[in-house]
C-alpha cells in the first residue's frame, strides 16, 4: 500500500511540472556518484531534468545563499544546521561511514598503524569544509594519533581529491568515505571502515531551502527520495 501511495503521489507531481524551471541540487563532491544515479533514475521516472551542482560544502554553501536558487543540498545534517542556511526540512537518508584506504602496492593498514614510520603521506579532506574532514580528525584525536601524525597529514579540499591522490599512488593512506571508494575495485589497494565509535554519527541526508524557484519540483524529487527504488540506491553506495 505504501508502495502504491508514493507511485501515485509521484504521477501527480510529475503532471504538474511540465513547464516549470528545472530543480538545482547541490552536493558534496564526496557523494556525486550517488546524487547522480538518483539524479538519473528520477529523470527517467518523471521525464523531468534536474541540474546538480558538486564542491566541498562549503563551496556548495556559499553558491546557495549566493544565488539563491539551488532547491536542495544532499549533505550531513549538523553541518548543513550549522551553516547559516534557512532550512525548510531535512529529509533523512542513512549514516554515512569514514574508511581509511591505501594505495595499490601497500600492505593493509589499520588507524593505529598511522603512526608507523612507513606511512608518511596521509591525504584527508578539510575538517573546515568536509564532513569526512571533520570525522577523520575526530577518529584521529579519539586513537590518540593527533600529535603523532599531524606532520603527515595532506589536506584536500573534496573527499574524491583524496580518492585521486590514493589512486596515483601519491599518498600511503587516506581517510575519506565508503560511498567514494567501495567501487573502485583495483584503482586502490583497499580499504576498512574506522570505528563508528570515534567519531560523531555522520547523518546524510536532504536538506531543501525555503524560497526555491519550483517548489512543485522540491516536493516531487522529495517524494521519489522516500521511494524503495531511491532507498535502494541509497544502500548500494554505502549509506
Amino acid at each position: 500500500m505504501k508502495k502504491l501511495c508514493c507511485a501515485i503521489l509521484l504521477v501527480f507531481l510529475f503532471a504538474t511540472l511540465a513547464q516549470a524551471e528545472p530543480l538545482i541540487v547541490a552536493s558534496g563532491a564526496g557523494y556525486k556518484k550517488l546524487v547522480t544515479e538518483l539524479a538519473g533514475a528520477y529523470e527517467q521516472k518523471s521525464g523531468q531534468k534536474l541540474e546538480l551542482v558538486f564542491g566541498n560544502m562549503g563551496q556548495v554553501v556559499a553558491q546557495a545563499k549566493g544565488s539563491g536558487k539551488i532547491g536542495m543540498i544532499v549533505g550531513e545534517k549538523g553541518f548543513l544546521q550549522n551553516s547559516g542556511l534557512p532550512l525548510a526540512s531535512f529529509q533523512d537518508l542513512g549514516r554515512g561511514i569514514l574508511v581509511l584506504a591505501w594505495p595499490k602496492g601497500k600492505s593493509a593498514l589499520t588507524l593505529s598503524a598511522l603512526d608507523k614510520p612507513e606511512v608518511k603521506r596521509i591525504a584527508m579532506p578539510d575538517p573546515a569544509k568536509a564532513i569526512y574532514g571533520k570525522a577523520g580528525t575526530e577518529a584521529l584525536a579519539s586513537a590518540g594519533l593527533t600529535d603523532k601524525v599531524k606532520d603527515k597529514l595532506l589536506i584536500v579540499a573534496t573527499v574524491p581529491q583524496v580518492t585521486t591522490y590514493l589512486a596515483l599512488g601519491e599518498v600511503d593512506a587516506g581517510l575519506t568515505n565508503l560511498t567514494d571508494v567501495m567501487n573502485l575495485g583495483g584503482q586502490i589497494g583497499g580499504y576498512v571502515k574506522v570505528d563508528p565509535k570515534l567519531y560523531a554519527p555522520v547523518v546524510i541526508g536532504a536538506a531543501i531551502l525555503p524560497g526555491a524557484q519550483n517548489p512543485e519540483a522540491v516536493k516531487a524529487f522529495s517524494v521519489f527520495l522516500a521511494s524503495p527504488q531511491a532507498l535502494e540506491i541509497v544502500r548500494k553506495h554505502g549509506l
